[in-house]
């Protein structure tokens, strides 16, 4: 599945608002972490959104110039931390629910 990662400025919750609530992009699966949960420097907010091309190409759209995509290593060092930090909480379910 295809997938893209935006960097918000702290402060960037209407932006982020539309993201989640547009219709098209709220059926994707979104990941939203903040950088320091990450081990990245500074305050801003992660966006990683899973899913079609069409709802990928919006999300840029809707972001526009308040937020930055993460390109290239980075974007793959950051997919790999988010998808580890959420088997990580699965594995916790797991052991208090199984």
């Amino acid at each position: 599945m295809e997938y893209q990662i935006i960097k918000l400025p702290k402060g960037s919750s209407a932006v982020l608002g539309k993201l989640v609530q547009d219709d098209l992009i709220s059926r994707q699966t979104i990941a939203v972490r903040d950088t320091i949960s990450l081990g990245l420097d500074g305050e801003d907010t992660i966006v990683m959104i899973e899913g079609s091309p069409e709802a990928l190409k919006k999300a840029i759209e809707i972001v526009g110039d308040d937020g930055s995509l993460i390109e290239g290593r980075d974007k793959e060092e950051v997919f790999n931390k988010i998808k580890t930090a959420e088997d990580e909480v699965a594995e916790g379910l797991g052991l208090m629910f199984g």
